[in-house]
């Protein structure tokens, strides 16, 4: 009986560190990049994007890219959303 005891107790620990660890993942928000970034996309030292068009996004550190997706993309920078930020 204490062995049934036991694996009951260890079965209830399981679910419930289980239960917590599925909830922890679920809380975790993933950003999407609305300019579809390039994988392994690295920053370039010269970004030289000539735009005649300011059509401005936000990247995910918190600054406006005038020129648009082309320059956040070249800068390696996830875009949160179109617009300024």
């Amino acid at each position: 009986m204490a062995a049934a005891g036991a694996l009951r107790r260890s079965f209830v620990l399981t679910l419930a560190l289980s239960l917590l660890c599925l909830h922890a993942a679920e809380s975790r928000t993933v950003v999407p990049n609305l300019c579809h970034l390039p994988r392994r996309a690295r920053p370039r030292n010269n970004c030289n994007i000539q735009c005649l068009i300011y059509d401005p996004v936000c990247g995910v550190n918190g600054v406006t890219y005038g020129c648009g997706c082309p320059e956040a993309n070249c800068h390696a920078v996830r875009v949160v959303k179109l617009g300024a930020c």
